[in-house]
């Protein structure tokens, strides 16, 4: 279970080209984001622990009358519009069979 209730804060592309990062406002991050992040250490890594095959469930505003609950692969999930935070993401694994 990833609770993605963390605000992102990231610099704008125009001020690491001239070398000096300004901050945009921070964000919550995004079960896309998330997403996003997880396949890339998994490229870099190698290992397979969490590929575009990997089971996710998204979640968005659990509660309210607008929630989004969404299953699929992580490849699936990615252009998926979750919409207003607060964002959540279980990552499906193997269990044991008791």
């Amino acid at each position: 279970l990833c609770l993605l209730d963390i605000k992102v804060k990231e610099p704008t592309l125009e001020s690491l080209a001239r070398g000096k990062p300004v901050y945009m406002p921070p964000r919550f991050m995004t079960v896309n984001q998330a997403i996003e992040q997880l396949l890339e250490v998994d490229r870099k890594r190698g290992d397979g622990a969490c590929g575009p095959d990997t089971r996710c469930i998204g979640v968005a505003r659990v509660g309210c009358t607008d929630q989004q609950i969404v299953a699929g692969t992580a490849e699936e999930l990615l252009p998926f519009e979750f919409g207003a935070p607060l964002h959540s993401m279980v990552v499906v694994g193997d269990a044991h069979p008791l």
